[in-house]
């Protein structure tokens, strides 16, 4: 037992383990009989042997659901609350106009320069459209000031009221309709009136990537093959070179066809050699096909 004993490998679950060379060891042990368990569900350890982390995907807790809802709030009626909000937007709206009315004043008084630093210390740049429009309803300021609890609370909502035209806005002040009741398509087709129509780029957002403005998108109405994608090239170029216009390719469509063209060159080559590689038959276009005719491809039976 003790010559072979080492040579031999537990192979049962149930082993008699002995300790065979006992003149080299430094504790005796006795034979005992233990029970070994095999598992191979590696699913909460890792390949070291440590144990994997329970993965946790809730959320972070937001400032919101930090705050619990008050429970000892005094009861009022809804009149209460309907009035209590208006007084609110009436507020913002004033506040709004006097913001304004400070960048108009300083627009007027100060000099480019420090209008620029003015503009950088308040966290805008001059030239934006956003100062653009607070210049715009400081500039009103005194006609609007009167109607603050008929003004939105928004200031993009009170710059459109100044772009509608004046006849429309003293009418309904006239006649007594609120400010606050100028939404939607009522209010979109007046805009449309005050719209400058001598530029027609006026209306459209400068691209500067492309060094153009964008006016238009264009879409296919089913899914294309290369054949239809050479079609669409050959159609944008002719229109850039004949039009001021660009198209914008997406990048990832880009590659995706010069990756087609190289498999189909690559397989043209291998077995189409005596079909597709025949320069005097190809098709270069009517400017360069009159220049130099070009032969009729002949038709080869498979």
């Amino acid at each position: 037992m003790q010559n072979t004993a080492a040579k031999s490998p537990l192979s049962t679950t149930n082993a008699a383990v002995d300790v065979v060379d006992t003149s080299h060891a430094s504790i005796k042990l006795a034979s005992v009989k233990a029970k070994v368990s095999v598992s191979t569900d590696t699913s909460k350890t890792d390949k070291t042997g440590s144990v994997k982390p329970v993965l946790d995907y809730s959320p972070k807790l937001s400032v919101e659901r930090a705050c619990k809802d008050e429970e000892n709030l005094v009861t009022h009626d809804r009149a209460h609350y309907v009035a209590a909000f208006k007084r609110g937007e009436e507020k913002t709206a004033r506040a709004t106009l006097e913001t304004c009315r400070v960048v108009y004043e300083a627009s007027r008084v100060l000099d480019s320069y420090q209008f620029q630093n003015f503009s950088k210390e308040i966290g805008y740049r001059d030239n934006s459209s956003t100062m653009r429009k607070f210049i715009a309803i400081g500039k009103v300021y005194p006609r609007f000031i009167e109607y603050a609890d008929q003004l939105p609370s928004g200031w993009t909502a009170i710059y459109q009221i100044t772009q509608i035209p004046a006849a429309n806005f003293e009418s309904m002040l006239k006649h007594g309709s609120r400010l606050d009741t100028l939404k939607g398509k009522h209010l979109q087709a007046m805009l449309s009136r005050t719209k400058p129509m001598e530029d027609l780029t006026a209306p459209l957002s400068f691209d500067s990537k492309a060094s153009g403005y964008a006016f238009g998108k264009v879409v296919v109405t089913r899914k294309f093959d290369d054949a239809d994608w050479r079609a669409i090239e050959k159609a944008m170029n002719e229109l850039e070179a004949r039009l001021p216009i660009k198209f914008i390719v997406p990048k990832e469509l880009k590659n995706i066809v010069e990756q087609r063209r190289l498999r189909r060159y690559e397989s043209a080559k291998k077995h189409f050699t005596n079909q597709e590689f025949k320069p005097d038959t190809w098709d270069m276009g009517d400017e360069a096909n009159s220049t130099l005719p070009r032969a009729e491809p002949e038709v080869i039976q498979g």
